[in-house]
């Protein structure tokens, strides 16, 4: 086994006996044994070993690792590090759950498109316009990847990438994962294809078993995440006139969190006769802090059964194309666009992290006619002029 020879704890009689060269250049014998001697962090370092073989490879380890710290971290290694301690940006944090996305898609895609040796100084242009090119025609269990999820796998990797610009090859390199636009769009096609019509939407509910009904048609009232409305408690609802209910946390996977941004927590308004049936669907016993929907032990509802088990039948029923969850969330901010709500309160609405993503996932469902033309002349005729 080969040990660090540390100065000033030698045995006398090593010490006094000479260095002697060997067949291999860094490689000494002294006495008994063999020293490598190499040089790491500016000084030279000397390692025994007790035969030729074994000093000779201890040798090579230790100039790959040399060699390894001045070409600085590969890319795996940068990427999972930054993936177990991003925390965001800004006032924007981020929750666990997220962070366990990013980890899952850097190791889906961008992990497995570049080569584990790579060394993010050795990161070019080219390759990270490669990446997307190769997203674009990746072809998974469920064919090929939407524009939506080609930018959810990207985003991880620009972020990181992001982190470490300074020691990058060139500024910006992160710029270079420009994202395909696809079928003449914004790439949007394939969530426009997930907000249902009025039609769809009635067909799909009608099909909805009704020990199921208010689970759905909050989900269409409120525009709720289903890892929100799996984890409401009946202390978050208030159900007097006007009726409302605060999203507070998420279960996610079965662990029990915070909302996914920092706009996740907050108050929505409940029609009325939807907070009638919640009010009734509550038994005598149950606890402010039980669950409003749970299993019949009282435990988190499982998305993924609900899925197979409820929607999906409804979905084939009713004759919808078929969609997931999220689906009564997107059908719900068009609905809220259509009755004139402003970007930034839908921004609050849904929960999200800012009023620009908003606009980039619902941008397209905004009337873009221009308002008519400003009449000056008759703003400042009359009226309060302090009301702006």
């Amino acid at each position: 086994m080969a040990t660090r020879v540390a100065t000033g704890q030698r045995p006398a009689t090593e010490v006094s006996a000479p260095l002697r060269r060997t067949a291999h250049p860094g490689v000494y014998r002294r006495g008994g044994r063999f020293i490598a001697v190499y040089r790491r962090g500016g000084r030279q370092r000397k390692e025994s070993a007790a035969s030729f073989a074994e000093a000779r490879m201890l040798k090579r380890r230790r100039e790959a690792e040399a060699r390894s710290e001045r070409g600085g971290p590969t890319l795996h290694e940068h990427a999972l590090g930054w993936a177990s301690t991003y925390t965001g940006t800004g006032r924007d944090t981020v929750s666990e759950p997220t962070r366990r996305e990013y980890r899952r898609l850097l190791i889906t895609f961008a992990l497995r498109y570049f080569p584990a040796d790579l060394r993010l100084a050795e990161l070019a242009r080219e390759a990270l316009q490669g990446f997307v090119t190769w997203l674009s025609r990746y072809r998974g269990e469920r064919g090929r990847l939407s524009d939506r999820s080609i930018r959810n796998a990207v985003a991880p990797l620009r972020l990181c990438l992001e982190a470490e610009d300074a020691t990058l090859p060139e500024p910006g390199l992160a710029r270079a994962l420009l994202l395909p636009r696809r079928r003449g769009g914004r790439g949007w096609d394939f969530e426009q294809g997930r907000v249902l019509t009025r039609l769809q939407l009635a067909a799909l509910l009608a099909e909805i078993p009704a020990q199921w009904r208010d689970f759905f048609d909050l989900l269409a009232v409120t525009g709720l995440r289903v890892s929100e409305a799996i984890a409401l408690r009946w202390e978050d609802l208030e159900l007097g006139r006007p009726a409302s209910l605060w999203v507070r946390r998420s279960i996610v996977d079965g662990v029990i969190g915070a909302p996914k941004s920092r706009f996740g927590r907050r108050l929505l308004p409940l029609e009325a006769e939807l907070a009638g049936r919640l009010s009734r669907r509550r038994s005598e016993g149950a606890r402010e802090e039980d669950l409003v929907f749970c299993t019949c032990s009282g435990a988190p509802l499982n998305p993924n059964n609900i899925r197979a088990r409820v929607l999906v039948p409804a979905l084939c029923r009713a004759g919808v194309p078929r969609v997931g969850f999220h689906a009564f969330r997107h059908t719900c901010a068009s609905l809220l666009i259509e009755r004139g709500l402003s970007p930034l309160r839908l921004q609050r609405w849904m929960g999200h992290h800012s009023a620009a993503y908003t606009l980039d996932v619902y941008g397209h469902l905004i009337d873009a006619e221009l308002a008519p033309p400003l009449d000056l002349a008759a703003e400042l005729s009359g009226g309060d002029l302090r009301r702006i």
